[in-house]
């Protein structure tokens, strides 16, 4: 059977009338706010996926009001501690959600130490970087596709680009160096995140390394990011014992994206647009169980497909992006898992 697994950025979706962040004034009226549900209910019909996972989440209502007249209305959904103030992460599914889990601590103490090739021994101390919580928490959702089959699904948004500059100091006023130093602060903050994402995937897997897993969301870096390839792991080293390889294969994830790219002749995949830059900050991960070369794979990935025509390039159009529009494409990979096989007759008695 087809399974359609989706990741959905919706742009700051708060019900109307209501700040976000530290804003005093209303984001949306109710105008706006008729326009941002009705756009991502279409959307979502477009997209026609089964398990969706949603970032800038910040009130279950208005996704509640996304979903209302659609065959998902009725669907499990789980939105991970919203406040009201701030984005989560959110996950809708046509299938049971059977357990959910936000963690909000990042889970080590990350230490930076420098190449003792390039110091001295007493210049390399290491030192502890404070940062002990995701900007967002991330959501892991384990959802029953059938009695036989139970997938993991972690829905992530890790820290954006925009520099962390110290207070008084806005991007509009800030100097160059000042800016590199900002966005250098967020990349450490991005990179830790997707080390602690990493760890807790590599805990699942050794706990359960028949459970299959996706991991999808905005990652807000390129795919062949640094940040990215932390969390997919690398190709174990090929001469290492074939039992060490298959041990490791099981932690290394691939990128739906690139498994279409292999199929296809033209590969132009995006889904965010920043000063004429093409990026694909929203991914979906799969783990090994759909590898092709896996000799146990359960299933396989038939192919990605991107909702993109919305996302506006400024540097060559004169169009503006509408206030209710998402500035993000999404993203639906459909896999293919075979039917649970029938019960077998019962044998009848003599």
């Amino acid at each position: 059977m087809k399974i359609s697994i989706a990741t959905f950025n919706a742009e700051n979706l708060v019900t109307a009338d209501k700040p976000i962040y530290e804003d005093s004034h209303p984001h949306y009226s109710q105008a706006q706010y008729r326009k941002k549900t009705d756009w991502i209910r279409n959307q979502l019909l477009r997209m026609n996926a089964d398990i969706i996972g949603f970032q800038e989440i910040f009130e279950e209502q208005a996704l509640r009001d996304c979903l209302t007249g659609t065959h998902m209305e009725n669907w499990p959904l789980y939105v991970a501690n919203p406040t009201g103030k701030n984005p989560v992460n959110a996950i809708v599914s046509r299938f049971p959600i059977v357990k959910t889990e936000v963690i909000e601590d990042l889970p080590f103490v990350f230490d930076f130490f420098d190449d003792k090739k390039m110091t001295e021994p007493l210049d390399s101390t290491p030192v502890n970087i404070p940062l002990k919580r995701f900007s967002r928490g991330v959501l892991k959702a384990e959802i029953k596709i059938n009695e036989n089959l139970l997938f993991l699904v972690v829905v992530l948004h890790l820290k954006s680009k925009r520099p962390l500059l110290p207070d008084g100091i806005d991007r509009d006023t800030a100097t160059y160096p000042e800016l590199a130093k900002g966005n250098v602060r967020s990349l450490i903050r991005r990179a830790i995140e997707s080390c602690g994402v990493r760890q807790i995937l590599s805990a699942e897997i050794d706990q359960d390394e028949t459970k299959p897993i996706f991991i999808l969301g905005d990652l807000n870096d390129n795919d062949t990011a640094v940040t990215n390839q932390a969390i997919i792991g690398e190709d174990p080293f090929h001469k290492l014992p074939r039992e060490e390889r298959v041990k490791k294969w099981q932690h290394v994830f691939q990128n739906c994206k690139d498994i279409q790219a292999r199929k296809s002749i033209e590969n132009f995949h995006y889904t965010y647009i920043h000063n004429g830059h093409y990026e694909s900050l929203d991914n979906l991960f799969a783990s090994n169980h759909f590898a092709d070369l896996n000799a146990r794979k359960i299933g396989r990935i038939i192919d990605v497909r991107l909702y993109n025509d919305h996302v506006i390039d400024d540097k060559t159009s004169m169009d503006k992006k509408p206030v209710h529009v998402t500035d993000h494409g999404q993203v639906v990979a459909n896999i293919y898992v075979p039917e649970p096989n029938p019960p077998a007759p019962a044998t009848p008695s003599i």
